[in-house]
């Protein structure tokens, strides 16, 4: 069976290999590199080049890579519109629109690889624009969505998903929603629809054991190894949060507690929008337990959970699943998060979830106060969970079983 799987976006063109991150890039990159190893299918990646991706590209020597490298002057405007919206609008969604042209441009070319390209299976991973490509193709073949968000655009293509072979969804709740009567592209049927939960590497995302390396990680962020560690990790945007979490530690009154904030606003970059000023803002009053560790790199994100006490994740949003949560947990970590979206489904009884009601922060604070004192939540339990439900080992084959 020949699979080919198309990503691009809008929101800064995320390459696979994920040697720039994001969330569906490290995904389909599980897929490569456990069909490198068994190949079970005959695979092409379809995706945008990235000059450190095509070099990581090359330890996978049985995946064929298609790369499409828009325009330097399509890149150039790229960035003019993302600054346009950024600065002049102050949108707080500015990155939606940090590659759209080269997303375009994408879209045209995947259209003409489909085309080419004998394909027993197309997948388009997310991004809902890309089912122009398809449109364009006029493709004979079965073809196939991967949501990782609820749609909440049909861009004109409402055909295309109603001729769509089927739907991997990463979540019930995600599923639940392409079902209705309101979705944006058309109530979906269920006989379509499969869920594919995400995964993630259980021998990255392991505990730490050794207690020297521990505290020497604490002390490049000013830990102390009295310090008691209270960690948020995740892009820096208002749905994820971080303004409670900060507020709750706020709340304890300890001065033998830290907050480490991990993420940014986009990988490499150093801009700042409004909600990122508000963040810092709060944290004046609190600088030395306050720490914004800017970015870090998918391979190094582990070492955060390693050296924590307590993850803090309360997602605002209705958030389609919970990679970050089940990260932690994997890391021998307690977790605090929220009901929102399909966390739920990933967390089970493995986490503690709260309400998103007027007392989150009082409950954050308080649930924070009794995991410091004493954990009720088996690691060992947890993490045998996360190994079972969501090791990327097994990630392929649900992958390929959702295909057939």
């Amino acid at each position: 069976m020949k699979i080919g799987i198309f990503i691009a976006d809008s929101n800064g063109g995320y390459p696979v290999p994920a040697s720039r991150g994001g969330a569906v890039s490290t995904l389909v990159e599980h897929l490569v590199k456990e069909n490198n190893e068994k190949q079970m299918t005959d695979l092409d990646i379809i995706t945008i080049y990235d000059e450190k991706a095509k070099n990581l590209s090359r330890q996978y020597p049985n995946i064929k890579f298609i790369w499409m490298k828009p325009w330097p002057w399509l890149r150039f405007l790229d960035k003019l519109l993302f600054e346009c919206v950024r600065v002049l609008l102050k949108n707080k969604k500015a990155t939606s629109y940090k590659s759209l042209f080269s997303l375009l441009f994408c879209i045209i070319q995947s259209s003409g690889i489909i085309k080419k390209n004998s394909y027993d299976k197309v997948v388009l991973e997310n991004n809902i624009p890309l089912a122009w490509a398809v449109r364009l193709s006029k493709i004979k073949g079965n073809y196939y969505y991967h949501f990782h968000n609820v749609p909440r655009i049909d861009a004109g293509c409402r055909t295309v998903f109603e001729n769509c072979t089927g739907f991997l969804c990463v979540s019930q709740y995600v599923a639940k929603q392409i079902r209705s009567e309101t979705s944006s592209i058309g109530a979906i049927p269920e006989s379509k629809i499969k869920v594919l939960y995400n995964c993630i590497d259980t021998k990255q995302y392991c505990p730490l054991k050794d207690a020297e390396e521990k505290n020497r990680i604490r002390k490049i962020y000013g830990i102390g190894e009295k310090d008691k560690l209270i960690v948020f990790v995740g892009r820096l945007s208002e749905e994820k949060g971080i303004d409670k979490v900060i507020e709750a530690v706020q709340l304890l009154h300890r001065e033998d507690i830290k907050l480490l904030i991990a993420g940014g606003l986009l990988p490499g970059s150093s801009c700042k929008d409004e909600y990122q000023k508000k963040l810092y803002e709060m944290a004046k009053n609190s600088l030395e337990s306050v720490i914004f560790t800017g970015y870090i790199s998918q391979d190094k994100i582990q070492r955060i959970y390693q050296i924590a006490d307590v993850a803090v994740l309360p997602s605002i949003w209705e958030e389609p699943a919970g990679l970050t949560m089940v990260e932690a947990i994997a890391c021998g970590i307690p977790v605090i998060t929220t009901d929102s979206g399909g966390i739920p489904e990933y967390m089970g009884k493995h986490a503690i979830v709260l309400r998103r009601n007027e007392i989150l922060v009082k409950n954050i604070s308080e649930k924070i106060e009794q995991l410091l004192k004493r954990n009720e939540l088996s690691i060992e339990d947890n993490i045998n969970y996360v190994i079972k439900n969501y090791d990327s080992a097994t990630y392929l084959e649900r992958f390929i079983e959702c295909l057939v």
